[in-house]
């Protein structure tokens, strides 16, 4: 009989590293260990163990045991922890969770840009459990099994952990998700969906469905009475478009300082319900906004800064890279008997190009994606602009972006860790430059 030669993985190979000694963490929260092949990244592992390993690939290695443990290790209280890929600090005592975090932002600040705040403020915290305003599900049919899987990614996998509640969503989110999964099962539609949001906005709850077919009406009829019976709102997103299931359907609302906004279901919104509006308030006080005082405000979605630098009496001058979102600005600035000067543009770009390029601003707040904004920042660093507030979920790009401001003659005077993501190595922090 011919005998197939199948090679054996990786770890198969390798023989477990017996007693290493955790010497620290990294930016993503795993535990640093130095093994005969080098330095290697462990998750779940915290500094000061003594840990079991086996090295599975070229920088990390997969924890094994811990037979020496932290004094700030807890025992993570969800029964989908090990398995599932959304949070990844649960086992971390919550100080010593927000500890790391500020740490990580003076490495990288101090590697990077050899910089370091002059003030370092005490860590913006709220809820740790229950906080998650929106989440994104991922969806998998099973078609020979007619079987709807609805969850979240484990960790480093496309696989689904399939779960019936989540301990960091908000409440009224965790509710549904016994209840939609049950609906969605049902419909033809399973076999199309890309994945489900929810957002918990003012009004009430939303399902957003990314689907790639129209619906047929049986199904419009099922997830009618669904919405009906869990006071929800259902969205459908398409490729090009967004639209409610029932055609009376209201914008989504949601609160900032001083104001309400509304917006579309595909709309940015921060995660965290409380810490989305005291981050506001943080930056409206480092400002120190003056009446009528020209203010440049850059990746401003649909407003959540905006507006209230506007009831502050800012004259603000807002960029945003989506036009839909640009428009929502606009109308909620209307709403909310507010002038603003709202553009739609692209900040990789040249600013002498824009009309707006050329005005003279004398503060400037920046809220960029995890790419961070260093085209932006070096525009921004060119012009005559006093005092900026730099609002960050990346503390690398954050480090690159403050490289340039302070070969500029910027100097970080303050720094603050939101702790928006409890239970996550995420990162959010909010900065102020000001020119020496």
């Amino acid at each position: 009989m011919a005998q197939i030669y199948k090679p054996q993985s990786r770890q198969a190979k390798n023989k477990p590293l017996l007693a290493q000694t955790v010497v620290g963490l990294d930016h993503q929260g795993r535990g640093i260990i130095r093994t005969p092949q080098g330095v290697r990244f462990v998750a779940n592992a915290l500094p000061g163990e003594t840990v079991d390993v086996i090295v599975d690939g070229k920088y990390t290695a997969t924890l094994l045991k811990v037979t020496k443990p932290s004094a700030q290790r807890l025992k993570p209280p969800c029964d989908y922890y090990d398995r599932c890929g959304g949070c990844d600090f649960q086992h971390v005592d919550l100080a010593a969770q927000v500890a790391h975090k500020q740490q990580t932002v003076q490495e990288m600040l101090s590697k990077f840009a050899g910089m370091e705040a002059q003030v370092w403020l005490t860590p913006l915290q709220a809820d740790a459990w229950h906080y998650r305003r929106r989440a994104r599900l991922a969806v998998h049919y099973d078609r020979k099994r007619q079987q709807l899987t609805l969850g979240f990614r484990a960790a480093q996998s496309k696989r689904i952990v399939a779960i019936d509640s989540c301990l960091t969503l908000a409440q009224p989110l965790n509710e549904l998700l016994k209840p939609l999964r049950d609906v969605l099962a049902k419909l033809a539609l399973a076999k199309h969906l890309g994945h489900v949001e929810l957002i918990d906005f003012a009004q009430q709850p939303v399902v957003l469905l990314r689907i790639a077919t129209r619906l047929e009406d049986t199904d419009k009829s099922q997830l009618e009475a669904f919405a009906l019976a869990h006071n929800v709102a259902v969205w459908l997103a398409y490729e090009h478009s967004v639209e409610p299931l029932v055609a009376t359907q209201t914008l989504p609302q949601y609160g900032t300082v001083g104001a309400m906004l509304s917006c579309q279901p595909t709309d940015f919104i921060q995660s965290h319900r409380q810490l989305s509006q005291t981050m506001v308030a943080q930056a409206l006080a480092w400002l120190d906004i003056q009446a009528d005082e020209a203010v440049l405000e850059l990746f401003a979605g649909s407003g959540h800064f905006t507006i209230p630098l506007a009831q502050a009496g800012a004259k603000v001058t807002a960029i945003e890279g989506v036009n839909s979102m640009v428009e929502q600005l606009q109308q909620n600035a209307k709403a909310n008997c507010v002038e603003v000067d709202a553009f739609c543009a692209n900040l990789e770009q040249p600013w002498p190009q824009q009309s707006w390029g050329g005005k003279t601003y004398r503060k400037a707040l920046l809220d960029p994606a995890r790419a961070g904004a260093a085209a932006t920042v070096e525009e921004i660093a060119k012009r005559d602009i006093a005092r900026i507030v730099y609002v960050s979920c990346a503390p690398d790009t954050l480090a690159r972006d403050a490289a340039i401001l302070k070969a500029h003659g910027y100097i970080l005077k303050r720094a603050q860790v939101i702790d928006m993501f409890p239970q996550t190595h995420h990162i959010e922090v909010i900065t102020l430059f000001e020119r020496e």
